[in-house]
């Protein structure tokens, strides 16, 4: 008996690529697509009319800028001369002080800080003469708080009350958090004007105007006064313990110097030598607190000096005017972007239905 062996047609259950069958997938593919030219441009037109919509309910925005420069040529060339009692009382002479803030990439850092942007948060302002925190501020003129807070029983949480529990608190935090996240996300631009500059422009972009500009120069405030205090904070120390020294040894300079006096009122005609003695010792410490007064006092002005030179400059170039800018998409554009997006989303859908039909099917 002969033994029949039958092999399936490889052809048939393995569809083998080709650049010819490519060509001819895509030729069928573009002749369908052409075929729903009608139903593309309907969906593409109603997605047009949904982007003039959108143009006309989007409330528009205000941008408040502003731009500014630092100047550190003094700060980074301070090299200090300080005498040698100075440096016996373990006085630097290189005062660097906030090195780390010494890059502009660092200082664009620091405005994104969460440290500083809560702090400018819990400041207050007076708008149309109620006294509110920036927080408040941001989640009602931004409609905020009938987002994050409805239904909460926390909805009228007042961030200038005094009385809190620790779960208005731990809540408090919470929306703190959001409100930040959501500055940093959507509201806050901080960037460098150009390579190689100390340029710096930040910008905030709300639906209201008002807070985008005040917001905006609380945030700079708070920044600003910030790197000044860390860049001078080791100036400062120095001059303050060079002061406290200085005053001290002038009171005693001036002790020397009413005692060597009643000394020599007491003795003016001695006849015995060891009653010099004692005027001879307060002479003595008379020159000696003389010359640490001296130099103390030489290396008081030259912290002061160092002082003045580490306190950087900051020039505001430009600063945010009333009124603000509007910026408001267009309603041609909208057409367009959301008439393209529309065509491109129907021609996915057709041709990902076709292609499960050919797949069904064969």
């Amino acid at each position: 008996m002969t033994e029949v062996i039958i092999q399936p047609d490889s052809d048939r259950v393995f569809d083998e690529f080709s650049p010819k069958k490519l060509i001819i997938l895509v030729q069928r593919s573009g002749s369908y697509l052409l075929s729903k030219w009608k139903i593309i441009l309907l969906v593409s037109i109603l997605f047009g009319i949904g982007g003039i919509v959108r143009s006309f309910l989007k409330k528009p925005t205000y941008a408040a800028e502003i731009t500014f420069a630092l100047d550190e040529g003094a700060a980074q060339s301070a090299k200090n001369d300080y005498s040698q009692l100075s440096e016996q009382l373990g006085i630097e002479t290189m005062m660097d002080a906030g090195g780390v803030f010494s890059s502009v990439t660092n200082i664009v850092e620091l405005m994104q800080s969460r440290l500083l942007i809560e702090k400018t948060l819990r400041k207050t302002i007076n708008i149309h003469g109620k006294l509110i925190t920036y927080a408040d501020f941001f989640l009602d003129s931004l409609n905020y708080r009938a987002k994050w807070m409805k239904g909460s029983p926390y909805y009228h949480l007042n961030f200038l009350s005094q009385k809190k529990d620790t779960s208005t608190i731990l809540f408090e935090n919470r929306i703190i958090g959001n409100i930040y996240d959501n500055l940093i996300s959507e509201n806050l631009d901080v960037n460098k004007k150009g390579k190689g500059t100390s340029i710096i422009s930040v910008s905030c972009t709300s639906e209201n105007e008002l807070f985008s500009k005040y917001f905006l120069e609380a945030l700079i405030e708070e920044v600003t006064q910030y790197y000044i205090e860390t860049k001078t904070q080791r100036a400062k120390l120095n001059v303050a313990f060079l002061q406290k020294r200085t005053d001290s040894i002038r009171n005693a300079f001036s002790g020397a110097l009413y005692g060597r006096a009643a000394f020599t009122d007491a003795n003016i005609n001695a006849i015995r030598q060891i009653t010099t003695v004692s005027g001879e010792r307060q002479q003595t410490d008379v020159q000696i607190l003389r010359t640490t007064y001296i130099d103390l006092v030489r290396s008081l002005e030259s912290a002061k000096t160092t002082l003045m030179r580490e306190t950087p400059l900051i020039q505001y170039i430009d600063l945010p005017i009333l009124p603000l800018k509007s910026a408001s998409s267009g309603m041609i554009k909208n057409f367009i972007l959301f008439f393209l997006l529309g065509a491109f989303l129907i021609t996915v859908y057709l041709s990902i239905r076709k292609g499960i039909r050919y797949i069904l099917q064969n």
